[in-house]
């Protein structure tokens, strides 16, 4: 068997296992406003991209958003309440993302100091502790995002900007992606069914690389740079589709994105 039918036979059976993994994901709205509208949008890619989308909503967020006009702008049957939910586990069973487009201060500060006292925080931490992978838009809890002062929200006392930008920082080395609401949906595709970007980078030090200014990354980028034996080295604006990654991941070849 020559090599490109051999490369035709793997690509094959990468597809056969994509096609039998379903992108499943949790979202839990908390009680916060800001970027609420840039979030829907993202939320509404990640349906339109083939995702499936249990929404939760806080006590709070019940309140402040209400689970009708959830509903309304994202077309999804499946948006849960708080008061509704009698057991966390089908949130968390077999998703591969767990996602918080409208973070309030007061999860972030319960979530970094471990506290686990209602439902958000509960999910949150089970989260953090099966390594899924959780991904935060921080629009709502950032001292500094330009719509707190908007508001008039930036005269508080240093020593306390200082305490809730730590609490930030120690959300992020739990391992939470903390973004801008509208990078929601880009977040997701760059690191789901990925990889260590570290790992692909030390990796692909050792190997001839090719440039691609693309837009999109595609699988067909992928089997010709395995069949060329090189690397691939592309801008930080392309989109890597989850179907180029897992080709690549099958095929052994290294992706490096500029920083």
């Amino acid at each position: 068997m020559n090599t490109e039918l051999i490369l035709d036979s793997i690509v094959e059976e990468v597809l056969r296992r994509l096609q039998n993994r379903s992108k499943k994901a949790t979202v839990l709205f908390t009680g916060g406003y800001g970027g609420f509208q840039e979030a829907l949008q993202q939320i509404q890619l990640l349906q339109a991209d083939g995702w499936d989308l249990q929404i939760l909503l806080s006590n709070s967020a019940e309140y402040v958003l209400t689970p009708q006009l959830i509903k309304e702008k994202l077309n999804n049957s499946k948006v849960y309440c708080e008061r509704e939910i009698k057991e966390l586990r089908p949130f968390y069973e077999g998703i591969s993302v767990f996602i918080v487009p409208t973070l309030t201060i007061n999860t972030m500060v319960k979530v970094s100091l471990g506290m686990a006292d209602n439902m958000a925080t509960n999910l949150a931490s089970h989260m953090l502790m099966s390594g899924i992978p959780f991904i935060a838009a921080k629009d709502a809890c950032d001292v500094g995002h330009p719509l707190r002062q908007n508001l008039g929200l930036n005269k508080g006392q240093q020593a306390y900007v200082k305490k809730m930008n730590d609490y930030l920082e120690i959300l992020e080395s739990y391992g939470v992606m903390l973004v801008a609401a509208r990078e929601l949906f880009q977040t997701v595709q760059k690191n789901i069914f990925t990889f260590s970007k570290k790992v692909i980078q030390a990796s692909a030090e050792k190997q001839s690389k090719v440039f691609l200014k693309k837009k999109i990354l595609t699988r067909e980028d992928i089997a010709r740079a395995k069949e060329r034996g090189m690397a691939i080295e592309i801008p930080r604006t392309t989109i890597l589709s989850p179907l180029a990654l897992d080709t690549a991941k099958e095929l052994g070849v290294k992706i490096v994105q500029e920083e």
